[in-house]
């Protein structure tokens, strides 16, 4: 590892007087799906057969298994493992659930900079990242900081991660791995060798936007023109950030090209994605994408995005969220939003049949569900 991967996220363990015969170390910063799965290759078993054995009566594979680990939970693998309970804890994605919400309870939908897996009982629509360089140069496992949808890129390779099979295109679960394989480096559908998978460069706003994020949970706050933001305003105006982009993207004007190339944003080389998902369900190379311009965005500073809005009068539909809450550190524009309001409004035809994209993006959907 070079010294500029500093962000940790668990520390490893070894076991202490285990009951199963077999028991890899865990990992630093590994997932407790991973160490489950590679503890399952080693003891010869499927997942559900060990996981059965730890928690009878519990499908523990049929819905996200990294989210959270209780207390009784994690004693009870902790007596047949030997590795301590408090590490196991450690090794899921309630710690930073909680670092960045203040509560330790996951929605039961979608949680905001959480990848979502698409489970639908042991099959998954999405897949765990990976880098293959990683994989190539050391024991293949997953890592907690590539559950987080801030993160697309590898940062030791600076290449853009991949949650695929290169070869089938079929999503990682490697949960579905049994013997006779031994490591988690072989796709469980067609076996293809997953470090052999090739790679491409990650942006480098990509990675300044990932870097300055994983440095919120070690530093008290990062500055934003006048502003210093804390951890959750930090996620709260990049994730508005982002609802802008892909609204903009989907339906550009030349108002809206014009205002985002003054952030330093060029809208047309933004493609929306082609499912339309939540940005939680979206590929490593969408994902990047977004965050490259997001990092344009944030350099920019909310002085200038005010004084860009108001003089290109951008309609209010554009900027202001849902909910009517803009981010703290622009709480300023909801006023130059309502000055500059148009009066003149055109509702959309009703019963017209549905645009050639919004039927594509319907299909693109359907064939995600398929490839589970």
């Amino acid at each position: 590892m070079d010294a500029s991967y500093q962000c940790r996220w668990g520390a490893g363990a070894s076991p202490v007087n285990a009951v199963w015969p077999m028991v890899p170390a865990l990992l630093q910063d590994e997932l407790i799906s991973s160490w489950l799965m590679r503890c399952t290759l080693a003891l010869g078993c499927d997942a559900t057969t060990l996981t059965d054995e730890v928690w009878p009566g519990l499908r523990y594979w049929s819905s996200d298994p990294d989210r959270e680990l209780s207390i009784e939970q994690s004693l009870d693998l902790n007596r047949l493992s030997g590795i301590p309970a408090a590490a196991l804890r450690a090794t899921t994605l309630q710690p930073l659930y909680q670092s960045m919400t203040g509560t330790s309870v996951f929605p039961k939908g979608i949680a905001p900079w959480f990848l979502c897996l698409g489970c639908r009982n042991r099959r998954r629509s999405g897949g765990l990242q990976y880098c293959p360089k990683c994989f190539k140069e050391r024991i293949p496992h997953y890592l907690i900081e590539d559950r987080l949808a801030w993160h697309s890129a590898c940062q030791l390779h600076r290449v853009i991660l991949l949650d695929r099979c290169e070869c089938c295109h079929a999503p990682l679960c490697p949960h579905l791995l049994a013997p006779p394989d031994q490591t988690l480096g072989r796709c469980h559908r067609c076996g293809y060798e997953l470090g052999l998978a090739s790679t491409e460069m990650a942006p480098v706003k990509a990675l300044n936007f990932q870097l300055a994020a994983d440095e919120l949970f070690s530093k008290s706050s990062l500055r934003y023109g006048g502003n210093h933001l804390v951890l959750s305003e930090w996620f709260a105006l990049s994730r508005w950030m982002i609802g802008i982009l892909r609204t903009a993207a989907r339906a550009p004007s030349p108002c809206t090209e014009m205002f985002f190339r003054e952030l330093g944003v060029n809208l047309p080389e933004l493609k929306p994605p082609p499912t339309g998902l939540p940005f939680e369900y979206l590929s490593p190379v969408d994902r990047a994408g977004l965050l490259t311009h997001v990092w344009s965005m944030l350099e920019v500073g909310p002085e200038r995005l005010m004084a860009v809005a108001e003089c290109e009068r951008i309609r209010p539909s554009l900027l202001l969220p849902r909910s009517g809450e803009l981010p703290s550190s622009l709480a300023g524009l909801g006023a130059v939003l309502k000055s500059n309001r148009r009066r003149n409004y055109n509702p959309s035809p009703v019963g017209n049949p549905r645009s050639v994209k919004s039927v594509l993006m319907r299909w693109q959907r359907l064939l995600r569900k398929f490839q589970r």
